[in-house]
């Protein structure tokens, strides 16, 4: 059986709102359930700061699940000052979007 390739742009959603709406565990299980409905899928995360748990929850979530769960970026929009309160989060996967 000959495989079509898979635009993955195509197959992305962006899913920020879900990540603030929800606790990690609740995302985590929506994000699955996604992949069930379709294991094409892939996900982009693309969030407002809203505080340094939710910051390194986000960081958590690329560092243990990405491959996983299919997430192809995470992004933060967040000032200098935001920015500041956990550095960390933006060393490791988690973009920083300045605003």
């Amino acid at each position: 059986m000959e495989k079509i390739p898979v635009n993955r742009e195509q197959n992305r959603e962006e899913v920020g709102s879900k990540f603030n709406e929800m606790d990690y565990s609740d995302f985590v299980r929506f994000l699955r359930d996604k992949i069930r409905e379709n294991e094409n899928a892939r996900f982009s995360i693309e969030v407002d700061w809203a505080g340094v748990e939710k910051a390194r929850a986000l960081k958590a979530l690329l560092d243990q699940h990405s491959s996983r769960l299919h997430i192809d970026s995470a992004t933060i929009r967040a000032t200098p000052e935001q920015y500041e309160e956990d550095v960390n989060v933006f060393e490791s996967g988690v973009k920083w979007e300045k605003i």
